[in-house]
């Protein structure tokens, strides 16, 4: 299918919600989508960074969006095979529940790309967003949720963090020079008040062993 002829400045950055109710409701009931945006493809046999050629979004977009036919790991099990070839997704955290107007209409699963095979995978910065329907949106048609996944692909930016990182650490040492500055500042400041207050005591005291002297000698 061809992607559709988008705008000039055209971005598509929707929610979760309009992701469950819109896009993969009308994708796993054979609805028309008002605009072809979202392509179709195998995630699990291609590897995450041949997946922005797929995209029908604008290559400046820093995210891709997929329908995924769900892939089965065992005939009579659900759980669903997330191999490719030069590695694996692997689920992390707990799946989030996609609420619309006080119902439940999806779930949400965060994915890490590692390459290589478990357990001994190396840990990539690609992230996927898999949606799934929940069942009870699903008009008279059993197990079709499990037909779809709509998923969000993208690569996390760690540069940016770590620069981020490298900043906080330079405005602490900054910060912490700038208070050991005040502090021996204040501290020469009270020393040297000091050692004035220590010259005008010895010159009071001269002064009053000088009176004396002078009074003993009359």
């Amino acid at each position: 299918m061809a992607p559709a002829d988008l705008p000039p400045g055209f971005r598509f950055h929707p929610t979760d919600e309009e992701l469950v109710n819109y896009y993969l409701k009308r994708k796993v009931h054979g609805l028309s989508i008002e605009l072809d945006i979202i392509p179709e493809v195998d995630l699990y046999k291609c590897e995450p960074w041949e997946l922005a050629e797929k995209s029908f979004l604008p290559s400046r977009d820093s995210e891709w969006y997929f329908f995924g036919p769900r892939d089965r790991k065992y005939p009579n099990g659900c759980r669903t095979n997330r191999a490719t070839q030069a590695g694996y997704w692997k689920s992390t955290g707990k799946d989030r529940r996609i609420n619309y107007q006080n119902r439940s209409i999806g779930m949400k699963k965060t994915l890490v790309y590692y390459k290589g095979r478990a357990p001994q995978g190396l840990r990539t910065n690609w992230v996927m967003h898999e949606y799934r329907i929940e069942e009870s949106e699903c008009e008279n048609t059993m197990g079709i949720q499990d037909s779809y996944a709509l998923c969000r692909v993208f690569k996390k930016n760690v540069a940016l963090g770590e620069f981020q990182k490298q900043k906080q650490g330079e405005c602490s040492s900054s910060q912490a020079n700038e208070k050991q500055e005040q502090f021996t500042s204040v501290r020469d400041a009270g020393q040297s008040s000091g050692s004035n207050e220590h010259g005008k005591d010895n010159t009071w005291m001269q002064f009053i062993a000088d009176d004396l002297w002078c009074n003993k000698t009359k």
